[in-house]
C-alpha cells in the first residue's frame, strides 16, 4: 500500500444545502404506471393533521435491495405498505408489503428487492391507500462492480438533536451513511424494552436527523452511550433488551450471529470494498480486569469471524474495518479503548500482518474530534511491520475531547463535525481513498489521501 497524506487548515469551504434528487425513468420488474396518489396540497393537508407514520429510515443499501423500517401509531402497522418509485411524482410505483415486528408490531419491515443497480428511487409508507409524503425517502443503489462512491461517517450526538450538520451531511448526497455509534445518550441499563424503544424514537423525532435518515441509506453500530451506558460491557443488566430493540428498530445487514441474544456484527460490500463492522460492547470482558489473554474485546466467535472476513482481504480491493472506540492508544490496563484490550489487540494485528493484509483501513467513533493517522502510529504487530491507516470521526454534537492517539495528522476535538470517504475505483490495480474531516459552517480541517495496491486475484 501506499500513502500520501495533507493536513489541511481551517478553510471556510462552504457545503451547498440543497439537496439534489434525481427522477429518472421508470423500468420493468413488476412496476405498474398509476396517477399520481398524491398533490402538494394533500402533502401539506397530511403534515398539518399529523401523519400515522412515526418515522420511518432505509439501511442494508445493495444494488438490488434494501430495507425501509417504520413506526406506525395504532393498529395502523398491519395495514401498511411501502410505495416505491424511481420518479419523484410516484406516478410508476411498485408496492411492497410490510412485516410488523414479533415482538413490537408497531415496527413494519419493508424488504425491497428486484431494484436496479446505481438507481434512484423514492419510497413512501401508504397507509389506507394514502401516501405519507410527509415522511417520504429516497436511497440510491450501488453499483455492480468496481465504482466510485461516497460514504459520510461520524458519532456522539445528544439525544435528539437537531444541529445542523445533519442537514449538511445530507447535502454532501453520499451513497451511505455510516453511524460509529453513541447514536443517542440515554444510558439505559434496564430489561424494559420501552426504554430503549422511546431512546431511538427521540432520536428520529428530530427534524434534521429523520430527514437524513430518510433520504440515505444508514448503517449503524452502537457504542456504550446507546448499547447500555457508559463504558458497558457484556456484564451489563440490559444486553439482552438492547439486543433485542436493535433488531427491532435498525434497517441492518444480516447479523453473522443470528437472531436472538446475540451480538450485532455485521459485513456487507460496496463495489470491491468490504465493510466489517464489529460490536465492541456487547460481547466484552468488563474494562476494569486486568489485561491478559483471557480479556476480551470482541469474544471468541466474534473474534473467529473477524479473522474469517480479513482473510478475505485477496479477494477485494479495499478492506474497511467498523471499529467503534480508539484503536490507536498506549496499554494501560483498565482503559475502556483498546489499551486496556491490549493483549488482544497485539493478537488481531500479528495475524492482519501474517496473512499479509496490506488493504485494510479503520474507521472509529467514540472520541469527540477527527483524527487521522497514516498507519505510522499504528505498529501493534511488532517493529518493523506495518500499520494501516486510521479515522476517527466525530462528534456530531456532543463538546469535543481527545482520546488516544498520538496521530500523524494531528486531532481537532469540537462538536458539529463530520467525515467524508472518496472512494475512487476505476477497476484497475489501485483504489484511490479521500479522507476529508469536517466541520459545520468551517469545512474541511483535516485530510488524507490514500493510494491503495488492490492484491492480484488469487489463483485457484
Amino acid at each position: 500500500m501506499l500513502a500520501r497524506s495533507r493536513r489541511v487548515g481551517r478553510l471556510a469551504i462552504g457545503v451547498p444545502l440543497a439537496l439534489a434528487i434525481l427522477a429518472s425513468a421508470a423500468c420493468g420488474n413488476g412496476w405498474a404506471s398509476r396517477e399520481p396518489v398524491a398533490t402538494a396540497g394533500a402533502a401539506a393537508a397530511l403534515h398539518a393533521t399529523g401523519s400515522p407514520v412515526e418515522w420511518v429510515w432505509v439501511g442494508a443499501l445493495q444494488p438490488t435491495s434494501t430495507v425501509v423500517k417504520a413506526r406506525l401509531r395504532g393498529a395502523l402497522a398491519s395495514s401498511a405498505r411501502l410505495a416505491v418509485a424511481e420518479d419523484l411524482g410516484f406516478e410508476n410505483v411498485r408496492h411492497v408489503d410490510g412485516e410488523p415486528g414479533q415482538t413490537d408490531p408497531s415496527v413494519v419491515t419493508f424488504t425491497v428487492d428486484g431494484l436496479v443497480p446505481g438507481r434512484d428511487y423514492h419510497y413512501a409508507v401508504e397507509v389506507g391507500s394514502q401516501l405519507q409524503l410527509p415522511r417520504a425517502g429516497h436511497f440510491t443503489t450501488p453499483e455492480e462492480g468496481p465504482f466510485s462512491f461516497t460514504i459520510a461517517l461520524g458519532a456522539c450526538a445528544q439525544t435528539g438533536s437537531n444541529h445542523p450538520v445533519f442537514d449538511e451531511i445530507r447535502s454532501a448526497s453520499p451513497l451511505l451513511f455510516l453511524h460509529l455509534g453513541d447514536f443517542h445518550y440515554e444510558n439505559v441499563s434496564s430489561r424494559d424494552p420501552d426504554l430503549y424503544r422511546r431512546a431511538y424514537d427521540r432520536v428520529l423525532a428530530s427534524s434534521r436527523q429523520s430527514a437524513l435518515f430518510r433520504s440515505m441509506a444508514t448503517a449503524y453500530v452502537w457504542d456504550d452511550h446507546d448499547f447500555t451506558g457508559n463504558n458497558s460491557d457484556r456484564s451489563t443488566l440490559g444486553r439482552v433488551t438492547a439486543r433485542q430493540v436493535y433488531r427491532e428498530v435498525v434497517p441492518h445487514y444480516p447479523l453473522a450471529a443470528g437472531d436472538g441474544d446475540q451480538p450485532i456484527h455485521q459485513s456487507f460490500v460496496l463495489g470491491r470494498v468490504l465493510f466489517v463492522v464489529t460490536d465492541t460492547r456487547s460481547e466484552r470482558t468488563p474494562h476494569r480486569f486486568a489485561d491478559g489473554p483471557r480479556k476480551t474485546m470482541l469474544g471468541a466467535a466474534q473474534k473467529a469471524w473477524l479473522f474469517d472476513r480479513l482473510d478475505e482481504a485477496p479477494r477485494f480491493g479495499l478492506v474497511v474495518w467498523v471499529n467503534t472506540l480508539p484503536w490507536i492508544a498506549p496499554p494501560r490496563p483498565t482503559a475502556d479503548d483498546w489499551g486496556g484490550y491490549a493483549e488482544e489487540r497485539r493478537e488481531i494485528a500479528e495475524r492482519i500482518a501474517e496473512r499479509g493484509i496490506t488493504n485494510l483501513v479503520m474507521l472509529s467513533g467514540d472520541a469527540h474530534m477527527l483524527a487521522m493517522d497514516d498507519g505510522t502510529n499504528n505498529g501493534y504487530a511488532g517493529e518493523g511491520k506495518p500499520g494501516f491507516p486510521v479515522l476517527h470521526s466525530g462528534a456530531l454534537d456532543r463538546n469535543g475531547s481527545v482520546k488516544g492517539g498520538p496521530y500523524s495528522e494531528g486531532t481537532f476535538p469540537g462538536r458539529g463535525q463530520y467525515a467524508l470517504m472518496r472512494v475512487e475505483d476505476e477497476g484497475g490495480e489501485r483504489i484511490r481513498v479521500r479522507w476529508s474531516g469536517r466541520r459545520h459552517g468551517v469545512g474541511e480541517l483535516v485530510a488524507l489521501e490514500l493510494e491503495i495496491q488492490v492484491p492480484p486475484t488469487p489463483r485457484h
